[in-house]
C-alpha cells in the first residue's frame, strides 16, 4: 500500500511541475531553445525602417547578412548624401535572444561619440551610421554571442557619371609637330592609328588603347585619305586623295581595288560599305555578293559627316545591325536620322518625334547604362546608344549627350551625369574604341550568389582625335567609364 501511494504521488508532483513548465511558457511569447549551439544568435534579416525625411523607400533597401564574417551591409549605396545619422532597425533573429546591443562610435561637432543602445522590436532608439557600428547578440541561454560589424552604405559621389579623367588623357600614337589628319579604328584584336604630320604618314598598333604602341612609316605606295581608314572582320580598307579603294590584310602591304568611292562608311562583317562613284552616288559594298546590285543614294541619305559606323546585335535581329548618326545630305542640309543596315537593306530607325539635332561629324557609341530602381537602389545595366560631339547644321560645337536604349529608334537628351565635363573639349569626328578591362579584388565579400564575386570586366570608352571648331586636329585620347562599373557587382 505504501509503494502505491509513493507511485501516485511521484506522478502529481511529475504532473504538475509539467504543469508548471507549461505555464511558464506559456507566460512569454518567445520560443526557449536551450543550446550552445551559434546558431541561436544568427541574425536573419536586417533593415531599416521607413523615413521619407531620409529617403524614400528606405524600408526596402536590401542589406546582405554574412555571418562567416561577421558583416551586415547593403551592397546598393543609398543616394549621394543620404543622411545615415538617425535611422530605426527592423532586426530578425534565428530564434530567442537574451539580448542584442549597438555600439555605435561617430564624430559630432569634433568629438567622438560612442553610444551602447539596447534593440528592441519597438525601440524608438535612433542609431548614427555615420561612423562604426557593431551588434552583439547574445544567445537566450547566454551561452554564446555573436558579433556584426554593419555598413550603412552611401555613395561618396555620383556613381552614374560618365567620368573623363584629365589625369587619364593621353596624347595620339605617333603624334609630332604639327599633326593635321588622324583615325583610328578597331581590327579584331589589334587597335590601329593612322596619323599625318609633318614628316609622313605613320601607322601605329598596340593590343590596348593604352600601349605599347609599334609605330611604322605607312609606306603603301599611294596618298592615303586618312579619315577614310576602315576594316572589315578579315581586311582594312582606305581610299587614296584621289578615291581609289585599297586593302590591306597586314597594315604594310596594299593593293588597289581598281574601284573608284566617293565615301566609306565602315565595316560589315566580310565586306567594307560605302558610297562608291559612277553617274550618280551608289550604296555599295566591296567585295561585292554575286546577288549584290548598287543602289542610287536616297535623297536623306548622308554622303559625308556622318558617325562612324557601329555594330550592334540585339534579341530581335536575325542578322548583326550596323548604325549610323547624322551627316550631311547631297544638297547640303545636315541629317539628324538615325540609319541602319542589316546586312542587305538600309532602313531609317529614328521616328519623326526624334530628339536628336541634325549633326556631322558625331561620335556614336554602343554602351551601357544603368536604370535604378526608388524601389531598392538596385541598379540594373541597360544597352544604351550615345550619341556625343560632332556640330549642329549652324557648325557650332555640340556639347549635349544624347541617349538611346530602343535601338536608335527615339533619341532624349541624356541625364546631367552623362553630359560631358568641363575640361573635354569641343569636338567633331572623334574615333571612339571600347576596350574591356578585366578588374579583380582579391577576398572580396560575399554577394548575393553562393561564391564572392572578385573579378568583372569593365568596358571603357576611348576618344581617339577629333577636330576642334577651327578644324585643327586634337592631340587627345580620352578614357571614359561610368564610374558605377568600376564598383564590385552585386551579383
Amino acid at each position: 500500500m505504501r509503494h502505491i501511494n509513493y507511485v501516485i504521488t511521484m506522478i502529481v508532483l511529475l504532473a504538475l511541475g509539467v504543469c508548471s513548465c507549461k505555464d511558464k511558457e506559456k507566460d512569454t511569447d518567445e520560443e526557449v531553445i536551450y543550446s550552445t549551439s551559434t546558431t541561436n544568435a544568427l541574425v536573419m534579416s536586417f533593415s531599416l525602417k521607413d523615413n521619407p525625411n531620409v529617403s524614400a523607400k528606405l524600408d526596402s533597401v536590401h542589406f546582405t547578412i554574412d555571418p562567416a564574417r561577421g558583416e551586415i551591409y547593403n551592397v546598393d549605396s543609398l543616394p549621394v548624401g543620404t543622411n545615415v545619422s538617425s535611422l530605426l532597425t527592423t532586426v530578425r533573429f534565428s530564434s530567442s535572444v537574451r539580448e542584442a546591443k549597438y555600439y555605435l562610435t561617430y564624430s559630432k561637432n569634433g568629438t567622438v561619440m560612442r553610444d551602447t543602445i539596447t534593440y528592441r522590436s519597438t525601440s524608438t532608439d535612433s542609431l548614427n551610421f555615420t561612423g562604426s557600428a557593431r551588434l552583439d547578440v547574445t544567445s537566450y541561454d547566454g551561452s554564446v554571442t555573436r558579433s556584426y560589424n554593419i555598413h550603412v552604405n552611401v555613395h561618396k559621389s555620383e556613381p552614374d557619371t560618365l567620368s573623363w579623367p584629365l589625369t587619364s588623357r593621353q596624347d595620339l600614337p605617333g603624334a609630332g609637330s604639327n599633326n593635321t589628319a588622324h583615325r583610328a579604328i578597331k581590327w579584331g584584336n589589334l587597335v590601329l592609328s593612322l596619323l599625318h604630320n609633318e614628316s609622313g604618314y605613320h601607322l601605329s598598333s598596340a593590343t590596348t588603347p593604352e600601349g605599347p604602341w609599334e609605330t611604322i612609316d605607312f609606306a603603301g605606295g599611294f596618298e592615303p585619305d586618312v579619315n577614310s581608314l576602315t576594316c572589315s572582320d578579315n581586311a582594312l580598307y582606305l581610299l587614296d586623295t584621289d578615291g581609289m579603294l585599297h586593302t590591306s590584310t597586314d597594315g604594310e602591304n596594299w593593293t588597289t581595288t581598281g574601284t573608284q568611292w566617293q565615301t566609306l562608311i565602315g565595316g560589315y562583317t566580310d565586306r567594307v560599305l560605302g558610297i562608291s562613284v559612277g553617274d550618280e552616288p551608289l550604296l555599295d559594298e566591296y567585295p561585292r555578293r554575286e546577288d549584290f546590285i548598287p543602289q542610287a543614294v536616297p535623297a536623306n541619305f548622308p554622303l559625308s559627316g556622318m558617325s562612324q559606323l557601329v555594330m550592334s546585335e540585339n534579341m530581335w535581329a536575325v542578322a548583326p545591325q550596323a548604325v549610323l548618326v547624322g551627316g550631311v545630305l547631297a544638297d547640303g542640309t545636315v541629317s539628324n536620322k538615325t540609319w541602319g543596315y542589316d546586312g542587305n537593306t538600309w532602313a531609317v530607325l529614328s521616328n519623326t518625334s526624334d530628339a536628336l539635332p541634325a549633326l556631322r561629324d558625331a561620335i556614336l557609341v554602343s554602351y551601357l547604362t544603368y536604370n535604378v530602381s526608388i524601389i531598392n537602389y538596385s541598379a540594373k545595366p541597360q544597352d544604351t546608344w550615345l550619341v556625343m560631339g560632332g556640330y549642329l547644321a549652324d557648325g557650332t560645337a555640340n556639347r549635349v549627350t544624347y541617349t538611346s536604349t530602343n535601338q536608335g529608334i527615339t533619341w532624349s537628351k541624356g541625364a546631367t551625369s552623362l553630359q560631358w565635363p568641363g575640361h573635354m573639349p569641343s569636338m567633331g569626328g572623334a574615333q571612339a574604341i571600347i576596350d574591356e578591362r578585366s578588374m579583380s579584388v582579391n577576398g572580396a565579400p560575399r554577394r548575393r550568389v553562393t561564391q564572392p564575386v572578385t573579378e568583372w570586366v569593365v568596358p571603357y570608352i576611348y576618344l581617339f582625335g577629333g577636330y576642334a571648331p577651327s578644324g585643327e586636329l586634337l592631340n587627345n585620347v580620352w578614357c571614359g567609364v561610368i564610374t558605377r562599373m568600376t564598383y564590385k557587382p552585386t551579383y
